[in-house]
């Protein structure tokens, strides 16, 4: 999957800026929940500290950004990697894997969902790669950030794009359920004509890299909280298959 990947030196700011915003988003849980009687409403506000820090890390590296809206109220940022006389969108979102068959709900995708029309900047460059991608028996669920995000999805109303395109990325990051930590951080393109995130580079091994270290400390003040209670996954509209490319399947002995 070389010929999809972003630089290493972005790939590691996105990652880097993804951790630094998860731990200002504990410092502030952490601080509102000292200060108020009740807070729980900050748990909307994870996507704007990780946005936040991934455009001040990604600055240096090169990686512009935008605030973006769509509907009335719902602000987010697009972030653009120039490479190869190319400008790429990449946008980073919390998801969720969740262990079953796609099939059925691969019939079901609602042709006004944004991420699935943004899906369509990626159609012809997967269609002429010579790589395979294997299908997974998981779907991914991507988080909403923010309630006027759900009334978007429901509405079917779309995001602004403001300048062509090549390649449309989502850096996808995993919170464990139990531990609160950020178990996974992965570079995907989603495919319309499949409804899969395809897999392009796993970008984990990043995290251990990292000068952003998350400790059972910083997790204290979210970890009686269910995944149901911090977030509100998008589920049928905002959802999609999984594939990863047919030599790491292979090189794994599935």
């Amino acid at each position: 999957m070389d010929e999809f990947k972003l630089d290493e030196t972005i790939s590691k700011a996105i990652v880097d800026g993804t951790l630094k915003g998860y731990l200002q988003y504990l410092e502030e849980r952490k601080s509102k929940k000292e200060s108020m009687s009740v807070s729980g409403a900050y748990a909307w506000t994870k996507g704007n500290h990780i946005d936040d820090q991934v455009s001040k890390i990604g600055q240096n590296h090169n990686v512009q950004f935008k605030i973006e809206k769509a509907g009335y109220t719902w602000e987010y940022l697009q972030f653009t990697v120039s490479e190869n006389a190319e400008n790429y969108m990449v946008i980073v979102k919390n998801s969720r894997r969740v262990k079953k068959s796609f099939d059925d709900q691969k019939k079901k995708a609602n042709e006004d969902n944004y991420l699935v029309n943004l899906a369509d900047i990626n159609t012809d460059v997967l269609k002429n790669s010579k790589q395979n991608f294997v299908v997974q028996p998981e779907q991914i669920q991507l988080e909403l950030n923010d309630p006027e995000e759900v009334r978007a999805v429901i509405e079917g109303k779309q995001l602004n794009v403001t300048q062509k395109y090549s390649r449309f990325y989502i850096v996808t990051y995993e919170i464990d359920d139990e531990t609160k930590f950020v178990e996974s951080i992965q570079l995907t393109m989603p495919n319309r004509q499949t409804m899969n995130l395809e897999l392009i580079e796993d970008l984990s091994y990043l995290i251990q890299e990292s000068e952003y270290e998350i400790t059972t400390e910083d997790v204290e003040p979210i970890m009686n909280e269910k995944v149901s209670d911090q977030t509100i996954f998008s589920g049928d509209s905002n959802a999609f298959g999984y594939s990863i490319p047919e030599e790491e399947k292979e090189e794994s002995g599935n």
